[in-house]
């Protein structure tokens, strides 16, 4: 069977994020009425989203397990990459705000509490689910006295239903962000709090804010001369740097591109990545962008910047804006070494698992030898089988368990777990069967 992409395990791993969103939603009880009055307030909001980021960004770098993500490692802090964690914030909050509870929305929002575990597209990134927990709940104060501070005087009622509508989404959004987690537990070590300067990170808070929105000082603009037409044949591309930019020119059916080329997830040559039909993907982590606009197909409100392309007398060139704007005066830095951060879980292999977690009837994803393995609990004997369908590669640890039968749960083929025989169709092929031994209550998953 073919490999899956990296793009093509993001939506599997969360085919169920909408189904899940609306069961959580209605759980709580978050109405329609609630929805709307989260798009009522939303330019109040919006108003404070660059002071909740920025003091939000105080915390983070208050306490040495999560300060650690945004170090050089001469222990000074890294102004661009903590720049663009606060451009996703700010871009993610403003997406809740505007209440376009998609189904896209529900799987971007699964997909970024996965990144978050030793599971995530970048194994180095892992956040103790605490910290995710307190994220929210530090926003959801902060939401709660920006509208207290913006509405009680002048509308009491709209104050009232907005928190309303918040709170039970953020309950919502609060399990959607930890549910990847199962047994992962890091132990806390109690490291008491440092004082940081505060003000530096609202600045900078601001300042990213602003520069998302395209606000400048003033605007400068620079024409850059790319190459002739005939050096940048048709299905080809050209790398350029202007200024501190780095920019990737496309020439692509017949069009031409230029797009910046940064990720927006971690800074990656996202440019350099392959080219299938529209889609761009990144080389680092898989990201993948529609070439012709720029939109992150995981976030269709995240573009990466576009520049305007002319042909002038067969020669390609680029208008690139810059926005100019005073420097900002930014500097941090930690001993690290007297404070020892907590490593990733250790206790566990990507193909083990607790048994006693896994309960009859019940299923699980584990990875053998970096494939994707389910692993399922019949009448307390565990069996496990190749978690992808045969048929068109359905995600069958998201399936359902009926006496030794696994359904696929995006055409109902039927697999025996025993030995991975298909039971009914679609599927014509069965799928790889392991073998699962358990010690000390610890099952591991290998390859028969």
């Amino acid at each position: 069977m073919a490999q899956s992409s990296t793009q093509e395990r993001f939506k599997r791993g969360a085919a169920d994020a909408g189904r899940y969103f609306k069961y959580m939603a209605d759980f709580v009880g978050f109405s329609e009425e609630d929805r709307q009055a989260i798009k009522d307030s939303r330019f109040i909001v919006e108003k404070h989203i660059p002071a909740i980021v920025g003091r939000f960004y105080v915390q983070l770098l208050r306490y040495p397990a999560t300060r650690k993500f945004f170090l050089k490692k001469d222990g000074t802090v890294d102004q661009a990459y903590l720049s663009m964690r606060m451009q996703h914030q700010v871009s993610f909050w403003r997406r809740t705000a505007s209440a376009g509870l998609s189904e896209d929305y529900a799987r971007f929002t699964d997909y970024v509490g996965r990144a978050h575990t030793s599971r995530g597209a970048d194994p180095k990134i892992y956040i103790p689910e605490r910290y995710v927990i307190g994220m929210v709940g530090f926003v959801q104060h902060n939401l709660m006295e920006a509208l207290h501070a913006e509405l009680h005087e002048i509308d009491p009622e709209l104050e009232a239903r907005a928190a309303k509508g918040w709170s039970k989404l953020l309950t919502v959004l609060l399990e959607m962000l930890t549910r990847a987690y199962g047994e992962e537990h890091l132990s806390e070590t109690f490291t008491a709090p440092d004082e940081v300067d505060d003000q530096a990170l609202m600045d900078l808070s601001i300042e990213t804010y602003e520069r998302s929105l395209g606000i400048a000082d003033s605007i400068e603009t620079i024409t850059y001369i790319v190459g002739k037409v005939d050096d940048i044949p048709e299905g080809s591309r050209r790398i350029i740097q202007v200024e501190d930019l780095s920019i990737g020119v496309f020439h692509h059916k017949g069009q031409w591109y230029a797009l910046h080329n940064s990720c927006l997830h971690r800074g990656g040559p996202v440019c350099t990545g392959t080219l299938e039909d529209d889609t761009i993907t990144c080389p680092w982590h898989g990201y993948q962008y529609n070439l012709p606009d720029g939109r992150l197909l995981l976030d269709e409100d995240a573009t990466l910047p576009m520049y305007p392309v002319e042909i002038v007398n067969g020669v390609v060139q680029i208008t690139v804006p810059i926005l100019v704007r005073d420097p900002l005066e930014f500097s941090m830095s930690f001993d690290e070494f007297s404070q020892p951060a907590p490593e990733p879980p250790k206790q566990l292999a990507p193909n083990q698992f607790l048994a006693e977690e896994l309960k009859p009837g019940q299923v699980r994803l584990v990875h053998v030898d970096g494939e994707r393995v389910a692993a399922v609990n019949v009448d307390g004997e565990y069996y496990a089988i190749h978690d992808e369908c045969s048929h068109v590669g359905g995600p069958l640890s998201e399936g359902e368990v009926k006496g030794h039968q696994l359904i696929c749960p995006w055409h109902a083929s039927c697999f025996d777990v025993r030995d991975g025989s298909v039971q009914c169709g679609p599927a014509k092929e069965p799928v790889k069967a392991y073998r699962v031994s358990i010690s000390a209550g610890i099952a591991t998953v290998q390859a028969g």
